[in-house]
């Protein structure tokens, strides 16, 4: 009898061990639940006064296509999602598709048990390990994605009693012997090497405020509009990295979070305190500092720091981030510094820019990711370069800065 009664107080601290601290609305629309771990949060079910297989028991369980985001905000700090838990969504059977967020390391044990409806999942590279019987019970899985250049660790019950013999794995290119020959991933009739995907996550800084469209998961490479919708009595004002287009065009390199800033219409609020962001360079020859921008307080932006003929040495206010987000609290000034190269790199891919008509045109960049910005610090266009030569449209005539994936920018005049 003491031995019976060891262990079901083992029992019980097992099952109870867990708490959801927070939840928010992410960008697909559903209500999420987290709890709060080192490092990072885990993504869990909200119920926790019973048995966590009751876990969604009182509570809407999310339905459709599911975006994990890889990172939430949550009382002003920015949290990375490391974990989705235990049971997290355990027969929530109106799920369609899964897109796991990038920097999602563990899948805990049944944690899509039961989701019948499930037919997509997206598998995230940072992938690695994936728990017992993760997706037992997901009898209409038909396609998984996994990003990840060699197998996750699972256990050999993690699609425990599903026959996937129709069923497609998509793995990154030069991975299909690997998983081919891993269990239980070679239990999928085809192994297909694709291209790797990517997920856009999209949210308001309050969903009361707006809505966000043109998230998802997509092929790296893919170029789309995202739009930000203000609620009535309210104005779309940025995104977090400072960019006020809207509709915005991206092109898509690798997983990416952003925020819509809503915040009331002047016309119905007495004021809005704003503040200015001003981003400046200790030598126009040597770089550029990139990122002014007014913007209500408290809003977080993305700056940049563009060496052209020099290296980047770090900002006025002693970091070594680059890019980083600045949280606008009052008036700022920061400078980028650089400094002068004693000789050029040999191992920087060389490419060139020149103007053509009403836009640029580089050479020398094939697949590499372009920015452009105005010489203000605002960026205007972007671009994936799939050949060698790529014409970007530019909105006027002006001077621009040219930046090519990591090995620097250059000037140009557009007249």
């Amino acid at each position: 009898m003491k031995r019976l009664a060891i262990f079901l107080l083992l029992c019980s601290w097992t099952w109870t061990v867990w708490a959801q601290d927070f939840s928010l609305v992410v960008s697909s629309g559903q209500t999420l639940y987290f709890s709060i771990v080192a490092g990072g949060v885990e993504v869990t079910y909200p119920n926790h006064t019973s048995m966590p297989v009751n876990g969604w028991d009182g509570y809407t369980r999310p339905t459709g296509a599911l975006q994990i985001p890889a990172s939430v905000n949550y009382n002003g700090e920015v949290l990375n999602v490391l974990q989705v838990g235990q049971l997290a969504f355990y027969e929530c059977t109106g799920l369609s598709s899964v897109a796991i967020g990038g920097g999602v390391t563990w899948l805990g044990n049944s944690a899509f048990n039961g989701c019948s409806g499930l037919q997509t999942v997206v598998i995230p590279a940072s992938m690695d390990t994936v728990g017992l019987r993760v997706f037992e019970g997901c009898t209409a899985l038909s396609d998984v994605w996994c990003n990840r250049p060699t197998p996750p660790r699972t256990s050999p019950y993690s699609f425990y009693n599903l026959s996937l013999a129709s069923s497609t794995l998509h793995v990154p290119a030069g991975s299909q012997a690997a998983y081919s020959a891993a269990a239980p991933w070679s239990d999928f009739g085809n192994v297909v090497a694709d291209g790797p995907m990517v997920t856009l996550s999209l949210a308001a800084n309050d969903p009361l405020r707006g809505s966000v469209a043109g998230g998802g998961t997509y092929s790296v490479g893919t170029v789309l509009n995202i739009t930000a919708v203000p609620s009535a009595g309210y104005t779309f004002i940025c995104w977090n990295d400072g960019d006020e287009r809207n509709p915005r065009p991206l092109t898509l390199t690798d997983d990416k979070m952003l925020w819509a800033m809503f915040f009331p219409r002047l016309s119905d609020t007495v004021s809005v305190p704003m503040a200015s962001l001003s981003v400046r360079t200790s030598d126009e020859a040597l770089g550029v500092g990139v990122g002014t921008v007014e913007v209500p307080v408290g809003t977080l932006v993305e700056v940049c720091a563009l060496p052209l003929a020099g290296s980047f040495a770090g900002w006025s206010d002693a970091s070594h981030e680059n890019p980083r987000r600045v949280a606008v609290t009052e008036d700022m000034v920061l400078t980028a510094f650089f400094e002068q190269l004693s000789t050029p790199s040999v191992d920087l891919p060389q490419w060139h820019v020149q103007a053509r008509g009403r836009g640029v045109v580089v050479s020398g960049a094939k697949h590499m990711e372009i920015s452009v910005y105005d010489n203000s610090g605002r960026l205007v266009a972007t671009a994936l370069s799939t050949s060698g030569e790529v014409l970007i449209p530019l909105p006027a005539a002006g001077v621009y800065i040219v930046w090519v994936g990591e090995t620097g920018a250059k000037k140009v005049t557009v007249e």
